[in-house]
């Protein structure tokens, strides 16, 4: 007859429940000894019983078997088995007498005694397990509905363990973001994102690169603009968006396929923004012996402009002194912020329309939503196919009523944050030509697409261009202005530096 120790810890983590492992240990040795029962050898396992699987137990079954009438001690009866599956087996072997006994510090369990006690108190583990499963599940429902997420924070965020909230990571935040700005131009793959990313500076807690399985998940997961996803259904978060809601939602049309842009083999950041003055082609790029080459596609077959190239140096140029146009003078853009927040202050008015707009935003998207329900209603079959439709309605919908509680609940916000947006716009503005040839290859190419339209190319000089809003508004500024051309007092709200720098034209 062989006598057994099996202990077992619920958690797999090493670093909780370490002294219950020891503690059931030296109890059942220091209990063997005074009953004077030899211990042959003892089994050790740190896994839930709460479903089947358990490797160090299947060990036991093992070593019962080839062992008849053997002796098991364990703390507590439902470390043996907290589901119904090993709670079976456990029972059958005991009442065959192929484990001899069951004992704990508490009662012996034999073959011979009333199976009823033994099952009861499987029963009770078993049905632990189940009440914690269904409060940890309503604690966590309750968590998302306050806007907390249950769990760790995800990459890009941190725990906050004083608002339980998550907040953004200042380091791996911007990393993030710089992810799906990317991948949602549809030119770069996740492959190349990643790579992108790892040449950053942003790398796994070993020093590697991110999987591209793990940077799939991240563009996919609604949290990063302020929405938490959980068993098919969406929470409004009261975490601070890392990203917006369009941003996230071009990034799944990418990822869907519904916008494919061809990709790029090799990455030139200019090609696009670029057309010929000529013949109005688009201007192409090649590189040969290292160096990269602009010209015109000569699309029409009779351009002289095809046989002109451009160094990509010299294009940098080019576009650095096209983005000077959209450069103020920063004291001026000092003294008339200056003049715009004190005049906003002395009028004190607060803009409502936006809360007329969401409110009107969610009327219109709770009708769609009744009609769709009617739809499916007179005929049920479509339920399935309109399902996506209405996930979107509803996530758009608890959206939009999260946003209208924050204005009747929260001091609405006056001009004067736009104010703070619009300088802080001016000043980017300012430094775009410098940042521009500090940029490499990706940045160069973000910038374009948030500042220009299109440039015109002809002798290997810019024709033309043009910038999109609001930059195209401050190239056509004029660039030196007193203090009552930059606010005049008939704007009675002057809203940006770039509505009162052009309101004398």
């Amino acid at each position: 007859m062989k006598n057994i120790i099996y202990c077992r810890r619920s958690s797999e983590d090493s670093n909780h429940q370490v002294l219950s492992i020891e503690s059931q240990q030296n109890e059942l040795l220091s209990f063997a000894e005074k009953q004077n029962i030899k211990v042959d050898k003892v089994f050790i396992e740190s896994m839930s019983a709460k479903q089947p699987g358990r490797p160090v137990f299947a060990e036991v079954i093992d070593y019962i078997e080839k062992y008849q009438g053997a002796t098991i001690l364990v703390w507590k009866l439902d470390r043996l088995a907290r589901n119904p599956v090993d709670e079976g087996k456990i029972k059958w072997l005991l009442q065959t007498k192929v484990i001899a006994k069951i004992v704990t510090p508490e009662r012996i369990y034999r073959p011979e005694d009333n199976a009823l006690i033994a099952s009861v108190e499987f029963g009770m583990a078993n049905q632990y397990i189940r009440d914690l499963s269904t409060n940890i599940k309503r604690g966590n429902k309750t968590k998302l509905e306050k806007g907390e997420l249950p769990g760790p924070a995800p990459l890009g965020y941190l725990d906050n363990p004083l608002t339980k909230l998550k907040t953004i990571d200042p380091v791996k935040g911007p990393f993030i973001k710089l992810a799906f700005e990317l991948y949602s131009d549809g030119t770069y793959s996740l492959r190349m994102v990643n790579s992108y990313l790892f040449e950053k500076g942003f790398k796994t807690k070993g020093g590697l690169k991110l999987s591209k399985a793990m940077l799939h998940t991240i563009l996919q997961n609604p949290f990063y603009y302020g929405m938490m996803r959980r068993n098919g259904q969406l929470y409004q978060g009261k975490h601070e968006p890392l990203i917006s809601k369009e941003l996230f939602n071009t990034c799944q049309d990418v990822l869907a396929g519904k916008s494919r842009p061809r990709l790029q083999k090799h990455f030139f950041p200019v090609r696009g923004f670029m057309t010929c003055a000529n013949c109005g082609c688009a201007l192409t790029c090649v590189t040969k012996k290292g160096h990269a080459y602009y010209y015109c596609t000569n699309g029409k077959g009779n351009c002289e402009q095809h046989k002109k190239y451009l160094r990509d140096k010299a294009v940098d140029i080019l576009v650095s002194n096209v983005l000077n146009e959209i450069k103020f003078d920063e004291e001026d853009i000092e003294l008339a912020y200056l003049a715009a927040k004190e005049k906003i202050q002395s009028q004190g008015t607060f803009n409502h329309s936006q809360k007329a707009e969401l409110s009107k935003q969610l009327k219109t998207a709770q009708d769609k939503l009744s009609n769709l329900a009617d739809i499916i209603s007179s005929d049920p079959s479509l339920k399935d196919s309109l399902k996506p439709k209405i996930l979107s309605l509803e996530a758009d919908t608890k959206s939009i009523e999260a946003q209208l509680f924050d204005l009747n609940t929260k001091p609405q916000q006056d001009p004067l944050t736009t104010l703070e947006l619009t300088k802080k716009t001016f000043l980017q503005a300012c430094n775009a030509s410098f940042e521009y040839l500090d940029a490499d290859g990706f940045k160069q190419s973000q910038m374009l697409k948030k500042l220009l339209w299109n440039l015109k190319v002809k002798d290997k000089n810019v024709q033309c261009y043009q910038f999109k809003k609001p930059y195209q508004l401050m190239a056509e500024a004029p660039k030196k202005m007193n203090i009552d051309e930059w606010c005049p007092g008939r704007d009675s709200n002057p809203q940006t530096l770039a509505g009162a720098a052009t309101s004398r034209r």
